[in-house]
């Protein structure tokens, strides 16, 4: 600050010199005023500098800080309505309900086109896809769907991967004795 006021003093006094000087070359005339002495030209570009020095410079306007957000108050967001917020499954047409995830897995009931039922649990690890573990919401056994066979609706992110039971073991049934074969004829040729 202090440089700048020294500069515009001696830019002043360089000013009034320049035009108190450029005045003396000029041819001479009548002079119809009196004109300034070097002396008096320079008392007044020092009371001009002085003045300038004195005079109070605005100081900036400070704007207020800005304030710092805290932490953001809670918000109230509703539930989104019309999802489910446990998965629902919509038979598409007449299907098997069975014990396990697979069709080696006994029937326990239908699942008939249009019912609804809701998802507890999953199986993915089969040839032909994912499989449900469901809980009927109507009359009805609870058991497994394969997935190709019903509509889900809402989200199965958070349905759990269950362990299937295991598979049924094929009962055979008590045969007899074999069937009696016919012998084969032998033909015997006198020689």
């Amino acid at each position: 600050m202090e440089n700048r006021r020294i500069g515009i003093k001696y830019w002043l006094i360089g000013a009034l010199l320049i035009f108190a000087l450029s005045g003396c070359n000029r041819p001479t005339r009548e002079a119809t005023t009196p004109t300034a002495s070097s002396q008096q030209v320079l008392q007044t570009a020092r009371a001009i500098a002085q003045s300038t020095l004195d005079a109070s410079s605005p100081t900036p306007t400070r704007s207020p800080p800005t304030e710092t957000p805290g932490p953001p108050t809670e918000t109230f967001t509703p539930e989104p309505t019309g999802t489910p917020s446990t998965p629902l499954v919509t038979a598409n047409y007449n299907a098997n309900l069975r014990s396990g995830p697979g069709e080696e897995y006994e029937v326990l009931d239908f699942f008939l086109a249009g019912e609804q039922a809701n998802v507890v649990g999953r199986y993915d690890d089969t040839p032909i896809g994912t499989w449900w573990s469901i809980r009927r919401i109507g009359e009805g056994r609870d058991g497994w769907i394969w997935s190709g066979a019903v509509t889900l609706s809402g989200s199965d992110f958070g349905v759990p991967a269950l362990e299937p039971p295991p598979t049924p073991t094929p009962t055979l049934e008590p045969t007899g004795p074999p069937p009696p074969t016919e012998s084969p004829t032998v033909t015997v040729t006198p020689p």
